[in-house]
């Protein structure tokens, strides 16, 4: 994956794949079955099937006869592709509703200096998150901070112009939250909505992990404790724990207070 890489990219990149699957899909399932038979020519592996008499229903015709071994074969890829790309499009769906709304708010650079359909994105926008921020609002503080920027520019030239969201943020939020608030509000929105149903099926996946058979009768908030410190184990790894521990000794030194003395 490209840390560099922001939601619209990954929005277009998967449509494509959705598209070269489905468009793919015929080429894929032929050239699977036929190195599938070579494999099995060359380990000598048999691919006839053994014919069985069926008697024929009335009105049947000899359209609806068993289907042969390779194009059930063939059916049961194409069922895996169509599969595969539905699976794409509901799992990508939030990313999808996403680069709609606030698509035009990772390029930075085109936002601060282009007009280009900016009032109807922020109206899009809008209507996707109608109360957090208002379209119309938003488009002129878009404007107030092109004209911020341009002023701080010209008045300081080491002022380097925000290249990300994060940056874009970080410097809005120095002159207060009465600065832009609904451009801010978006801002937030961009840098905190999830993308993806992967985080929750993670932590489903770890509960039932943690909360086993053993552990049967652990209440809610030693779960949800336990669960954090599993899914976040990198940040908790580089946490110092000897810290945490005088800390709860100092707030308890009658309960603890021989064992401060000994440490």
């Amino acid at each position: 994956m490209d840390p560099h890489m922001n939601f619209r990219e990954a929005a277009a990149d998967i449509q494509m794949l959705e598209e070269r699957i489905m468009r793919k899909r015929d080429t894929v399932c032929n050239i699977a079955l036929e190195a599938g038979e070579k494999i099995c020519q060359e380990w000598g592996v048999t691919m006839d099937r053994r014919s069985r008499r069926r008697k024929r229903m009335p009105g049947e015709t000899s359209d609806d006869e068993p289907m042969t071994l390779r194009a059930e074969m063939d059916s049961v890829l194409k069922s895996i592709l169509d599969r595969l790309s539905m699976e794409l499009g509901n799992r990508f769906q939030r990313l999808k509703d996403l680069d709609h709304s606030l698509r035009f708010l990772p390029d930075i650079k085109q936002l601060i200096t282009s007009e280009e359909n900016l009032q109807e994105n922020c109206k899009t926008a809008a209507q996707y998150y109608s109360d957090d921020f208002d379209g119309a609002e938003h488009w002129h503080e878009v404007d107030d901070c092109r004209m911020l920027l341009r002023t701080r520019r010209g008045t300081d030239s080491d002022i380097k112009i925000p290249e990300t969201p994060l940056q874009l943020f970080n410097f809005l939020v120095s002159y207060g939250d009465n600065l832009c608030p609904n451009l801010q509000r978006a801002l937030r929105i961009l840098l905190a909505v999830g993308i993806s149903v992967a985080s929750c099926e993670r932590s489903f996946s770890k509960l039932k992990l943690i909360k086993n058979v053993l552990r049967s009768t652990m209440l809610q908030d030693r779960l949800s404790n336990l669960a954090i410190i599993s899914i976040e184990r990198e940040e908790f790894k580089k946490l110092n724990m000897e810290s945490f521990i005088d800390k709860f000794l100092r707030a308890r030194p009658g309960r603890f207070g021989r064992l401060y003395d000994l440490k």
